[in-house]
């Protein structure tokens, strides 16, 4: 059994914590947040035995031995290299970080402490996506790759820190497209990966819609993000083409919690889920495997090319 701190139980850190019950090997001991009220009620709430305001207390905490991170952004990497050093495993929301710089030594910051470092790409775990995985794997000569992710919600007014770049890191391309980028470099592997276009569109102090070109190796890979998108359901897509194969994955009728798998239009993986079980579960076998998932931090280069932080993605 592995004991659970959880940093920040918002909107966000209740939904995880509400499904920990259900997963085998876990048990959460720690609520903290910066309204001790908040971190009070929900420690009451879930029969929680700590409850606090300070992070560094938080790590002090006795009994707990992996830490989950529910803070804005810009707060990710910092603490979770402050949990790694303190001797816990790190499950982190995403992004990982606002740079290339800080994910990377994030992740060099769990290899030296050889604690597990996994980040919250909640699609990577579901089982349509397996199921997309493993079709992909028995294609060959992929041609094409399209992503898509038109969300017909924004954050919300009262969600203030993501339109403050400095706490966000951006708008839609950070929040939603890097899932999608995670997905292209998880799912083909490539061995370069550059950026050949992007766009960036909306009045505010951050984005609200993303185009982006990218070639994996030499396969061209577009992607599409928008906030309050002007549709009657939100989308959700990854798409791989060869000559004779469309393999889709997508969200089924707008939904954010029912996902298919197609092949050449059959359906070959169709499941409904919280996703928030499905991350736990992930972060429990690799608590059990001592094995993090594989984290590729050419996604915040990417993310810092499309942004003009660096020249290259590299």
């Amino acid at each position: 059994m592995t004991h659970l701190g959880f940093e920040r139980v918002g909107a966000l850190g209740e939904a995880l914590i509400r499904e920990v019950s259900g997963v085998r090997g876990l048990e959460v001991v720690a609520a903290q947040d910066v309204r001790l009220d908040l971190a009070r009620d929900i420690a009451a709430r879930y029969a929680v035995s700590w409850y606090g305001e300070c992070f560094e207390e938080l790590l002090a905490a006795d009994g707990v031995e992996a830490v989950v991170i529910c803070t804005p952004n810009a707060f990710h990497a910092s603490q979770a290299q402050a949990a790694l050093r303190a001797g816990k495993d790190v499950l982190v929301q995403k992004p990982l970080a606002l740079t290339h710089s800080d994910a990377r030594g994030t992740v060099d910051v769990a290899r030296q402490t050889e604690r597990l470092l996994v980040v919250d790409y909640s699609y990577r775990f579901l089982k349509t996506m397996q199921a997309f995985s493993a079709s992909l794997r028995a294609l060959t000569g992929v041609r094409s790759v399209r992503a898509a992710f038109h969300n017909i919600y924004g954050p919300g007014a009262e969600k203030t820190w993501f339109f403050n770049p400095a706490l966000s890191g951006g708008g839609a391309l950070i929040d939603l497209g890097v899932h999608l980028l995670d997905l292209s470099l998880w799912l083909l592997r490539p061995h370069s990966v550059r950026l050949e276009k992007v766009s960036l569109s909306g009045a505010g102090s951050v984005e609200n819609a993303a185009s982006l070109l990218l070639m994996l190796d030499d396969v061209p890979f577009s992607l599409d993000v928008s906030w309050d998108a002007p549709l009657a359901a939100t989308e959700i897509s990854f798409e791989a083409r060869t000559k004779k194969d469309l393999l889709r994955w997508e969200n089924v009728d707008g939904s954010f919690f029912h996902f298919r798998t197609s092949r050449n239009q059959e359906v070959i993986a169709n499941n409904q889920t919280t996703l928030r079980e499905d991350t736990l579960r992930a972060f429990a076998s690799a608590l059990e495997s001592r094995r993090s998932p594989r984290l590729d931090t050419r996604v915040y280069a990417l993310l810092d090319s499309a942004y003009g932080r660096t020249g290259s993605s590299g």
